[in-house]
C-alpha cells in the first residue's frame, strides 16, 4: 500500500517540531510540502525551525511562509510556553538564507500538482482559510485534518483552545466553506501524554537527531511543569500527526459547529449547532498506541541519523 501523501502547514513550536519528526518517521505518509504560519512564536521563528528541522531530517521538501497574523482580532503568541526560540534552546542546524515562496502559492502545489490527500493543520487555520476561501474546489480530493479546538475547557482560556483562539476567523471561514474538515481537538489529545519520568528515563541515540528529540520533550515536559505544576508532555500535534497515519485508532463523531470570532471573553469558543454542514469531530483515541508509536518511531528515527 502506497503512502498516503501529505501537506503540513505548522507554527514550530516544540510539538510541531516532534510532529515533523513522527510523520518523516511514519511510513505511511509522504509529506509533500509544509508551510509555516505565526502562532506559536512570531512567523520568522517559527519560518527558521521549520527548516531547521528539515535541515536534520535531511528532507528537501518545498516549504513556503506564510501569514504573519490572523485574519482578524489581536495576535498572541505562546512564547512563554515554547520559548523566545520556539523550542525552548532544543539544538538544531544552522541553516544559510534562502528565498522562500510564498505559502499559499506551496500549499496549491501540494493540492493541485502533488495530489495529497490531507492538509494536516498544526496551528492557526489563516494560511488554508485563506486558500480555501479564494478556492475550495483546490480541496476537492482532500481533507484538512486539524488539531485544534475544543468543546469543553480551554488551555488559553477557560473556553478556548490556543489555535481556535489565535485565529477564530479562519476557523469560521472554513467551517462554512464546504472543505472536509477532520477535528482533533484537546478533548482526545489531553489523554495522549508522556509522563515526566518516563521522558527523563528514555533513551534516544546518541545522534544529532537524538539530542534534538531528547531536548524537544524535556522542554514540553518543563514548559507543562512551568505551567501548570504537572510534569508531563501532551501530545497535542503529534497525535494529528497519527489520525493521518493510523485513523483507525481514533473514533469521530459528525457534528455541527460555530466559533466566536470576537474579542472578548468567548473568543475562539467553539459550540455544537443543531444545523449547518458537519465536521468529523475526533471523541476518543487508542491512547496507549498513539503514545506508544510516537516514541518507538521517533527513537528509530533518531537511530537513523549516522550523525
Amino acid at each position: 500500500m502506497s503512502a498516503r501523501r501529505v501537506h503540513i502547514d505548522t507554527d514550530p513550536g516544540i510539538d510541531d517540531l516532534l510532529a515533523l519528526a513522527l510523520a518523516f518517521a511514519s511510513p505511511e505518509l509522504d509529506v509533500r510540502g509544509i508551510t509555516t504560519v505565526a502562532g506559536n512564536a512570531a512567523l520568522p521563528i517559527v519560518t527558521a525551525n521549520a527548516r531547521r528541522f528539515c535541515a536534520l531530517a535531511g528532507k528537501d521538501v518545498p516549504l513556503g511562509v506564510g501569514a504573519s497574523a490572523p485574519l482578524a482580532l489581536t495576535p498572541i503568541d505562546a512564547a512563554h510556553f515554547h520559548g523566545r526560540d520556539g523550542r525552548r534552546g532544543a539544538p538544531l542546524p544552522k541553516v544559510d538564507d534562502a528565498e522562500l515562496a510564498p505559502a499559499r502559492d506551496v500549499l496549491r502545489k501540494s493540492l493541485v500538482s502533488e495530489g495529497v490527500e490531507a492538509v494536516i493543520a498544526l496551528g492557526p487555520l489563516t494560511n488554508v482559510a485563506t486558500l480555501a476561501s479564494e478556492d475550495p474546489r483546490l480541496f476537492a480530493n482532500a481533507e484538512v485534518l486539524w488539531m485544534g479546538g475544543t468543546l469543553g475547557a480551554g488551555n488559553v482560556t477557560a473556553k478556548a483552545e490556543y489555535n481556535a483562539y489565535a485565529d477564530p476567523r479562519a476557523l469560521r471561514i472554513l467551517l462554512r466553506s464546504g472543505v472536509r474538515l477532520r477535528i482533533v481537538g484537546l478533548e482526545v489529545t489531553s489523554k495522549i501524554e508522556l509522563a515526566g519520568a518516563d521522558v527523563a528515563a528514555h533513551a534516544f541515540p546518541d545522534t544529532a537527531r537524538g539530542r534534538a528529540l531528547e531536548a524537544l520533550l524535556r522542554g514540553l515536559c518543563d514548559a507543562q511543569k512551568a505551567l501548570t505544576g504537572e510534569d508531563r508532555a501532551l501530545l497535542h500535534d503529534p497525535s494529528a500527526i497519527t489520525a493521518a497515519a493510523a485513523p483507525d485508532w481514533f473514533s469521530f463523531a459528525a457534528k455541527a459547529l460555530e466559533v466566536c470570532d470576537r474579542e472578548g471573553a468567548e473568543r475562539g469558543r467553539i459550540r455544537a449547532r443543531s444545523d449547518g454542514a458537519p465536521v468529523a469531530w475526533a471523541v476518543d483515541a487508542r491512547s496507549a498506541d498513539v503514545r506508544g508509536s510516537f516514541l518507538e518511531r521517533i527513537t528509530r528515527w533518531a537511530g537513523e541519523d549516522g550523525a
